[in-house]
């Protein structure tokens, strides 16, 4: 793990700018492409999270779903998850979308996967507003374990960044993999505690659960709000520990295939 991780960061720090510039220029295009811009970034989740809410408090009358406000509740759980969403389909098509640039690139492999992850951190960074915009429709306030969002964000960044080594060396040698990559996604939605409470998965099942590392780490997110959101500690710790696993696997997973990465591509 210190190895992968000490890899991994240097990759970064001394790539930095060439990083910035390949995520500034994502996300310059992404937003050029229609006149609303950077509001995109905003009123996809925001009205995704409005329909939610809607549906479940509204017509289901599922009041119980998760906690109050549901509205906030939802929205700091949905841009997490748009977040990941984004980095995993991303990742699938990072070596099959530029085969030349790959070839031609004197960067290591590497860096084309952590723009990826980069470009939706960003993203998902870009849209926290709408937390804001929630807080102030709901009149909420976090309390002092808010101080473990910006943890949330760390420990999801390197869930991401092995993830996206996994998927992009996996799809890089096996195509059918970025399909396989989109039904796992929808399934995961449902699986990952997004429109509900982890109170509400029941208590036998709630350790099998946490090795969905997103149940740790949307625990993380919503705990600031929600105090009683995870009370046993070893949820955090069973994701924590998923976590690192995965990033491990990309680690080396995607060291043994870079090689193949570039004949492939």
């Amino acid at each position: 793990m210190a190895l992968a991780y000490r890899n991994g960061v240097r990759i970064i720090w001394e790539h930095r700018q060439v990083l910035r510039m390949l995520v500034l220029r994502d996300l310059q295009k992404q937003y050029t492409k229609f006149r609303l811009g950077y509001l995109w970034t905003l009123l996809e989740p925001l009205g995704m999270a409005l329909v939610l809410w809607f549906v479940f408090t509204q017509l289901l009358g599922g009041q119980k779903l998760g906690l109050q406000p549901y509205f906030l509740f939802i929205a700091v759980g949905i841009l997490p998850w748009w977040w990941f969403s984004r980095g995993v389909a991303g990742a699938a098509r990072t070596f099959r979308r530029n085969p030349a640039i790959l070839r031609m690139s004197v960067l290591p492999t590497k860096i084309w996967v952590i723009r990826v992850v980069l470009v939706a951190m960003a993203e998902y960074l870009l849209s926290l507003p709408v937390i804001l915009i929630a807080m102030l429709a709901t009149g909420t306030l976090p309390g002092p374990l808010i101080a473990l969002f910006p943890v949330a964000i760390i420990v999801q960044f390197f869930l991401m960044y092995g993830l996206a080594m996994l998927i992009a060396a996996g799809a890089a040698v096996i195509p059918d993999l970025a399909r396989i990559v989109r039904i796992v996604l929808r399934a995961t939605f449902y699986l990952s505690p997004v429109l509900y409470s982890i109170a509400n998965i029941p208590a036998g099942a709630q350790v099998i659960a946490a090795v969905n590392p997103l149940v740790g780490i949307l625990g993380l997110y919503r705990i600031g709000f929600w105090p009683t959101e995870i009370d046993s500690l070893p949820h955090y710790g069973i994701s924590l520990g998923v976590t690192v696993a995965i990033f491990i696997a990309g680690s080396v997973l995607f060291h043994r295939l870079e090689g193949r990465i570039l004949k492939e591509g």
